[in-house]
């Protein structure tokens, strides 16, 4: 199953649901996202549960621990890269020469797409940025080797790039790369688990959108209740 917050008015209030790994069905909701709910909506879920995705939340992990201790935690792989892609573009405004000659959305999805998915031009761009700020270099090259980390189909492979990931970024003089480390150090057990796992937050993301619409199309609902029970009925199967 899947467990991930949404805004029930953006900024302000915020609710936790659970979803059906596999359908995207919304399972049980509760409001409020510390861990003292996601533990209540956690316990909403019956059976027996061998796989929960989330996304990086300390209060997630908290409380997937302890309602499920024996289940295989598996994080999000796109809040992950998105550490890296948001450190990026903090890092933009320091790119003077870029930019002068192109505008900010092309300088972020130049850095935060593939190498091999660039034309020839974006990737003589991308050397050119790389070379005038240095720590727009080290984010750069730490993201695409985590997405080699992230493309080992064994427990042994995954345990062993993720460490030499690591070993090589723990400690790093960037101190953004270095954060995002240890970030990634605190949940290394769920983060192999991740790497190998088939599962994802894909289906997770499409009902969020969902939501999203829902709330739109009512122009807002002023009763929570009102508002989780049509979540329950638009995402039932």
């Amino acid at each position: 199953m899947c467990v991930d917050e949404f805004a029930l008015r953006k900024g302000h209030n915020y609710a936790t649901s659970v979803l059906n790994a596999e359908t995207g069905r919304i399972l049980a909701i509760v409001p409020h996202r510390d861990q003292d709910a996601i533990e209540l909506v956690l316990k909403k879920v019956v059976g027996s549960i061998q796989t929960v995705v989330s996304d990086f939340a300390v209060a997630m992990a908290g409380a997937i621990q302890a309602v499920y201790p024996t289940a295989i935690h598996v994080l999000d792989r796109f809040h992950l890269i998105q550490f890296f892609t948001d450190a990026q573009q903090r890092r933009r405004c320091y790119l003077g020469e870029a930019k002068k000659q192109h505008k900010s959305r092309f300088i972020d999805r130049c850095l935060a797409r593939k190498p091999e998915e660039l034309t020839e031009e974006e990737r003589g761009f991308v050397r050119e940025w790389l070379r005038e700020d240095f720590h727009t270099k080290h984010i750069y090259q730490a993201l695409n080797h985590m997405r080699y980390v992230l493309k080992a189909t064994t427990d042994t492979q995954a345990t062993k790039r993720l460490k030499d990931w690591l070993e090589r970024y723990q400690f790093h003089t960037s101190g953004v790369v270095s954060k995002i480390a240890k970030t990634v150090i605190v949940r290394e057990k769920a983060m192999v688990d991740t790497i190998y796992s088939p599962f994802s937050n894909g289906i997770m993301e499409g009902t969020n959108n969902k939501i999203k619409l829902i709330k739109r199309r009512g122009f807002g609902y002023r009763n929570d209740a009102h508002l989780f029970l049509r979540l329950r009925l638009e995402t039932g199967h």
